[in-house]
């Protein structure tokens, strides 16, 4: 063989060989790139349906990836959004392959949460203690234990757990939260009365806190302190009757357990303010908007317990129990100078908000379906306040939502009314217009007799915007 032959020969291998590495380097890159889309897609699901608070659309995509990868993180967080949706049964069946091996205290407090929902207090013990076990500082574990403790009526085992939950820098308000729960449960009103007035103090006005300390006024028979408190709060345009009802409900049937959805996302946090808020709708299927509690001609014991079913956390030094006309006079001026107090407070932050700005703006809205309900969420600038929006319902079929001086997103109504009209399961025809004083008014017409529930659901997931819903259900539902 000449060079000339070998020369030849020689570059036709040189070039088949660098085709195939080529090619394998494309068909590497073209790997690489497509699990990177891959990955940017799920994530991005996964942000819209924690946004949305779409639970079957995050319980799809998380087993998705439990069959191409069964690892013990995705059980967990699987096994959370079951126990978000009240699917107790499925979060059991996905946490316990895992039981016997894992060492993550925090999946067994979420069991032992399971278990507890289920009726199984004693087994929920056993893994909350092996949460601890495994973590002495895991002070969630001490406060989930201290209200299964509860449930068994171990009531002071429960308050031991509940300070070993505070020295273990869990949620200071939660605990005194739980702490006036334990005491109402012991009828002792005037430690519940303590730890209410505390988390009162400090400025937390949620439904829950009101009408606790409202129940543990009537409880300690100061009936024009309670009357006052109600009428300053707007709890109720016939506070006469209301306190009528609660001096009748018996602690264990006034109050329910302030059970924290396990832990530690912020897209958890919010559906812990969306399981609180969603306790303000009345059992008969009228809606609550904030601050109101719509009274019934015909309450019995379950209604009341809905209407008190918002045990939370209140503010200030514990006042003596009085027993003469002057001291309960002088309760009366203070807790009437408090409520006025509050709202002139609240009327020059609401001044001060109107100075900065008086523009509603929206950032985006999304909708989505649930089992029992579909949402739509409204992305803001700033928290909506009760003055920026209102609902009305026309019929039982049709309702109205207006939001005043707003600002849209680039797209505008059209878009706006596209993405409400994407959830056809529940709304038959959604219209909107934008009035010339920058109204935007949005009728929406359901399938079925429906109900509103509004309520804030907190920051976004990236804590750039602040998220309110509006939740419609069925009133058969």
């Amino acid at each position: 063989m000449n060079d000339f032959s070998k020369c030849c020969k020689l570059r036709t291998l040189i070039n088949s060989k660098f085709l195939v590495v080529c090619s394998v380097l494309f068909v590497a890159t073209g790997c690489q790139n497509s699990t990177i889309k891959y990955d940017l897609n799920e994530k991005q699901k996964i942000y819209i349906h924690e946004t949305t608070k779409n639970y079957g659309g995050l319980i799809e995509l998380y087993k998705q990836r439990l069959q191409r990868s069964d690892s013990e993180d995705t059980r967990y967080k699987l096994a959370q959004v079951y126990y978000l949706s009240n699917d107790y049964e499925a979060a059991k069946r996905t946490l316990t392959p895992v039981l016997n091996k894992s060492k993550n205290d925090n999946l067994f407090v979420l069991y032992g949460h399971v278990e507890s929902k289920m009726g199984n207090n004693d087994i929920a013990l056993q893994y909350l203690d092996k949460a601890i076990t495994i973590n002495r500082k895991n002070g969630e574990a001490y406060n989930v234990k201290g209200i299964v403790l509860l449930k068994k009526k171990q009531y002071d085992a429960a308050r031991y757990s509940f300070n070993l939950a505070r020295e273990n820098f869990y949620d200071e308000n939660k605990v005194t939260n739980n702490l006036a729960m334990l005491s109402i449960l012991n009828k002792d009103y005037n430690e519940a009365y303590k730890h209410l007035n505390i988390l009162y103090t400090k400025g937390y006005r949620d439904q829950t806190i009101l009408h606790n300390l409202l129940y543990t006024l009537v409880k300690l028979n100061k009936m024009q302190l309670a009357k006052s408190f109600c009428l300053g709060h707007r709890l109720s345009n016939e506070p006469e009757i209301l306190i009528q009802e609660l001096k009748q409900v018996e602690p264990v049937d006034a109050i329910k357990f302030n059970e924290i959805v396990p832990t530690q996302s912020n897209n958890q946090k919010q559906y812990t303010i969306e399981k609180i808020a969603s306790q303000q709708i009345t059992k008969a299927g009228k809606a609550v908007k904030p601050g109101k509690i719509t009274n019934l001609p015909s309450t019995n014991k379950s209604q009341i317990s809905a209407k008190l079913s918002k045990v939370t956390k209140l503010k200030t030094d514990t006042e003596p129990e009085s027993k003469t006309e002057k001291e309960e006079a002088s309760q009366q001026s203070m807790v009437s100078n408090s409520v006025t107090s509050d709202n002139k407070t609240s009327s020059k932050k609401n001044n001060l908000v109107n100075q900065v700005t008086t523009t509603l703006n929206i950032l985006a809205v999304r909708s989505g379906e649930h089992k029992a309900f579909s949402r739509i969420t409204f992305e803001t600038a700033n928290q909506l306040s009760k003055n920026q929006y209102k609902i009305e319902k026309i019929s039982p079929t049709e309702f109205k939502l207006s939001f005043y001086d707003v600002t849209l997103p680039s797209k505008g109504i059209n878009h706006i009314i596209n993405l409400i009209s994407r959830s056809d399961r529940d709304f038959a025809s959604v219209t909107g217009t934008l009035t010339a004083e920058n109204t935007l008014i949005l009728q929406i017409k359901t399938k079925k007799d429906s109900i509103v529930k509004d309520f804030d659901a907190g920051p976004n997931s990236n804590g750039r915007a602040h998220c309110f819903a509006f939740d419609f259900y069925s009133e058969n539902k």
